[in-house]
């Protein structure tokens, strides 16, 4: 139980650390989603806590996230619910001890709040592996947050994916 209480002491202390402050730009934003989530150092980020949502995320997205953590608490035991990959690496799988570095750019065209992150997912890869996620930023009262990550390899939209997934089990049920 000590080992526990520890362990959870530990994660809010690094969680707290990665906060993102209201005066940071929309780069710092997503650099600190990425050092407050790095599940190959077992560092998650909760993504059924409005709390730890809403420092990251715009209220629509963190909205969203909550209701597909809600479909995934309420699924059948066995069945598969809500994302079935990580939303903030574009992935199921990465390398277990990923020397992972980060690169942001502006979108191409500059687009106000857009950027770019590369990143690889397993030590290996070559550059042309490389996952390519775009983030779209809007400032909100508390700073810019994320609104919205495009999956380039997918031309996929985290919203749309959420909206799709939470649409398709509000039909199932009726």
């Amino acid at each position: 139980m000590i080992m526990l209480k520890a362990l959870i002491l530990a994660l809010l202390t690094v969680v707290a650390s990665s906060a993102v402050a209201a005066g940071d730009g929309p780069e710092e934003v997503i650099r600190a989603l990425y050092k407050a989530h790095r599940p190959w150092e077992h560092k998650e980020l909760n993504l059924g806590s409005r709390t730890v949502l809403s420092k990251y995320f715009s209220p629509e997205l963190t909205k969203l996230f909550l209701e597909n953590a809600q479909l995934e608490r309420d699924c059948p035991k066995g069945d598969l619910c809500g994302l079935e990959f990580d939303p903030t690496l574009g992935a199921q799988n990465f390398d277990d001890h990923l020397n992972f570095k980060l690169h942001i750019t502006e979108a191409a065209p500059p687009q106000t709040g857009q950027f770019e992150a590369r990143f690889k997912l397993f030590n290996e890869e070559k550059p042309e592996q490389e996952q390519v996620l775009v983030f779209q930023l809007v400032q909100v009262k508390n700073g810019w947050r994320i609104d919205d990550i495009t999956y380039t390899k997918d031309n996929a939209s985290l919203k749309a994916v959420i909206t799709a997934i939470l649409d398709e089990a509000a039909h199932l049920k009726e």
